[in-house]
């Protein structure tokens, strides 16, 4: 007997139990979002324009939707070549309960997304109706009999069931509903011509019987006789062929040109014969020979002039040992001083020299980082001096960059004729084409010499390498052939290289560098050449002091340290300019360019080289659900 009673005890608890909980779980089974309604009218403008309003209302309750939903629109499609169409889109007006809200509208893919909502407040539970208007382009479809719309009032995007949808359609100048041949519809699937009873026409208005879930659509298909709306304009077309064209004449022109311009302008006059010159020419410095011989200023031409400095008795290159240290010693430095020699036989450039590196009363210039803008100042103060002399010495053919520049110019607004809606080629070969160009001029820096046009061909075409890569690489899956933009980075740069190659010199500045060549032949001959050379001078302490810095601005200056080893020896010679441990540092070359390394190294990066002269300078049942312009996507945020 007790155990019946406690057996009937027992299930009428786990009765109990479980109506409990089917009763707590049946509100949240009934509670779901959705959009009760989806109307939306659709007026259609005589330019062919279209304006639509969609009327939303949505059962909110905070799930999905907290602030508000967001309608995803396409704006872009592709045609049956595969080219992109922009539609053109222009957002109207938002409001949520009748009330202006809050909105974002951002480009995603092919649709502009609009996210309604103010993101600081949440939205009740219950209904509340949501309005989007907003104008598109070339929807209209226009065929030789008629003109039409093909139209997915709902999307196969959609996160929530629609309950009802419908469309209706105003042509201009008419109610809606009015002045249409055929209206069509079609209820089901993406890509199904669905069950066209799950919809009916009433008085123009396209309406559903029943709920369209989640990717289900409602398509709508008007027609009307034409001349009610006027075609637009048809839109680009993406040729890629003719940008190929294009590309491959542009490059061809501008390679074309600039060998002839290089032939004929770029080129220096027929030198003098070089023969071996004993003495410097009348009146020019070591590092203005280098100069006119490479086109540039660097540390090597800074150093030579320094030395020269030295020579002349203007200053005293004094050595300072590093300090012993528990490690070794520390590395030394330089210090220049300045002295009490009078200076009336330097030459202007060396005159501003001294100026610079010692101003005002300044006497002692310690070649450290902390006096780097000294030696940077002293350095650009040379190489002004020199550019002085540019008219004289060179001829830099800016006018003939012109044409190269026009050829390029033209060919990017030739490319953009044929780059249809979306000119990426355009805008790649436009822009980083410039981009190459003036990398092309900060890199390529090398001297305009024979010896160093392979350093300066490579210097300035490697950005033009590198940017094509990284250009060609993002092109990879496009509907674009990275071709038309190879081509035009190797356009831009033919022009970034051509630009220094362009600069020449000019009669005056030919014979100079005769004459430098022919101070280097001297200087540079082995001794058993030398002696069968007319009448050479006599190899004594004072000529090896008085050509040293010309040795190494012309960068032999180990071999002619080595020619005067034994005569320097015998002599005991000793530079009355040097103070310091190595008293035979400059006596050969690689001590000399030992000094000056370790002047570049005691500045750091603020001696660099300068730039060569002028280089900075559906109807019939032929549709189907989805196949339409509009849809697009809806959910919550």
């Amino acid at each position: 007997m007790k155990t019946s009673r406690f057996n009937l005890f027992l299930k009428i608890s786990l009765f109990s139990l479980a109506l409990f909980i089917c009763l707590s779980l049946a509100p949240c089974a009934s509670a779901r979002e959705t959009f009760n309604k989806f109307n939306a009218d659709i007026e259609i403008n005589e330019d062919s324009s279209i304006v639509v309003t969609e009327e939303i209302l949505v059962n909110v309750e905070n799930i999905e939707i907290n602030r508000g939903i967001i309608r995803a629109l396409p704006v872009e499609y592709r045609d049956e070549k595969g080219n992109s169409v922009e539609l053109g889109f222009e957002l109207l007006e938002v409001k949520l309960d009748g009330r202006e809200i809050q909105q974002q509208s951002v480009r995603a893919g092919p649709n502009m997304e609009v996210r309604i909502g103010d993101p600081n407040k949440i939205i009740s539970k219950g209904l509340h109706t949501f309005l989007i208007r907003y104008q598109v382009q070339r929807h209209i479809g226009f065929f030789e009999d008629h003109d039409e719309l093909y139209w997915n009032v709902t999307g196969k995007d959609f996160n929530f069931p629609v309950l009802e949808a419908s469309c209706s359609v105003a042509l201009p100048g008419k109610n809606f509903g009015e002045g249409f041949n055929t209206i069509e519809w079609y209820v089901g699937q993406y890509g199904t011509k669905g069950n066209k009873n799950r919809a009916r026409l009433d008085s123009g208005r396209i309406i559903t019987k029943s709920p369209l879930e989640p990717g289900e659509i409602l398509t709508v298909v008007y027609t009307w006789p034409k001349g009610l709306v006027t075609p637009p304009p048809p839109p680009a077309k993406d040729n890629e062929k003719a940008q190929g064209a294009i590309a491959i004449a542009t490059f061809s022109l501008i390679f074309g040109w600039f060998w002839f311009a290089w032939r004929k302008w770029g080129k220096d006059p027929d030198k003098k014969t070089v023969i071996p010159l004993f003495y410097p020419p009348e009146g020019k410095s070591s590092a203005y020979l280098r100069y006119v011989r490479d086109m540039r200023v660097d540390q090597t031409g800074f150093t030579s002039a320094i030395i020269g400095l030295a020579v002349k008795g203007a200053l005293i290159i004094e050595e300072v040992e590093g300090e012993k240290t528990f490690f070794g010693k520390n590395k030394g430095h330089f210090v220049l001083s300045k002295t009490d020699t009078n200076t009336e036989d330097l030459k202007s450039e060396e005159k501003a020299l001294m100026m610079q590196l010692f101003p005002g009363s300044i006497n002692r210039l310690p070649l450290l980082p902390d006096n780097s803008s000294i030696i940077s100042s002293s350095m650009g103060s040379l190489a002004r001096n020199f550019r002085k002399e540019n008219n004289l010495i060179f001829t830099k053919n800016t006018d003939k960059m012109i044409p190269g520049l026009a050829l390029y110019l033209a060919g990017t607004a030739g490319i953009y004729l044929f780059s249809g809606e979306y000119p990426l080629n355009f805008i790649l070969a436009s822009i980083c084409g410039l981009l190459i160009i003036a990398l092309g001029m900060m890199l390529g820096k090398a001297a305009n010499t024979s010896g160093q046009n392979t350093k300066q061909i490579i210097g300035r075409a490697f950005p033009a390498a590198v940017v094509a890569l990284v250009g060609s690489a993002a092109l990879i899956g496009e509907e674009f052939s990275p071709i038309t933009f190879i081509l035009f980075a190797a356009s831009a740069g033919i022009i970034a290289v051509m630009r220094p190659l362009m600069v020449s010199r000019t009669l005056k500045g030919s014979n100079i560098l005769s004459e430098t060549e022919g101070l280097k032949l001297y200087m540079d001959t082995a001794e058993k050449e030398r002696l069968e050379m007319f009448n050479p001078p006599e190899e004594t302490p004072e000529l090896f002091e008085k050509l040293l810095p010309y040795a190494l601005a012309l960068d032999v200056a180990k071999t002619w340290g080595n020619r005067f080893e034994n005569v320097l020896t015998k002599a005991q010679y000793k530079p009355e300019w040097y103070v310091g441990p190595s008293p035979f540092l400059f006596l050969n070359g690689s001590g000399l360019n030992d000094f000056s390394s370790s002047f570049g190294n005691s500045v750091g990066s603020s001696i660099g080289p300068k730039a060569a002269p002028g280089s900075t300078s559906g109807m019939g049942g032929g549709g189907f659900s989805g196949g339409g312009g509009g849809g697009g996507g809806a959910g919550g945020w």
